[in-house]
């Protein structure tokens, strides 16, 4: 009997081992590549330093908004390295040297009464700080809270 018992289970063994092989030949051929995770290479670690004067509240993995077509998201850094921003005396710069900032409108799931007048003031806020910024503005989309 517990020669029974562990033939069944050399068998049932034997065929997970098949069939993980198989899934994996299967995967290799449409191009699915399954690594262990390394640690970031050297242009990562490039682009971190070089966004070393971005606010306390804003990283670069923050979600500036969703497609939701394809549902990639635009992170901050990717954001940053369209814009080609640097940082330049301790401020953070796109391109034409104009110094940016970060909008976070308020987002509500079910608005409160006075959504207006928030609405009002953010718009007014926001046109302000276009003006002299290059502004960077976050979405409300459920998918990049």
């Amino acid at each position: 009997m517990l020669n029974t018992s562990n033939s069944r289970k050399r068998k049932i063994l034997t065929l997970i081992c098949f069939a993980s092989l198989l899934l994996g030949v299967a995967a290799a051929g449409r191009g699915i590549k399954y690594a262990a995770p390394m640690a970031p290479d050297q242009s990562t670690a490039r682009q971190k330093s070089k966004f070393t004067c971005l606010p306390n509240d804003v990283h670069l993995t923050d979600v500036v908004s969703t497609n939701k077509a394809t549902r990639k998201t635009v992170t901050v850094e990717k954001t940053l390295i369209q814009m080609k921003a640097q940082c330049r005396s301790g401020k953070l710069v796109d391109a034409r040297r104009r110094e940016i900032r970060f909008f976070r409108p308020s987002c509500w799931g079910n608005p409160p009464a006075d959504y207006l007048e928030i609405q009002q003031r953010e718009t007014a806020e926001l046109q302000k700080l276009k003006r002299t910024f290059a502004v960077i503005v976050f979405g409300c989309d459920s998918m990049t809270q």
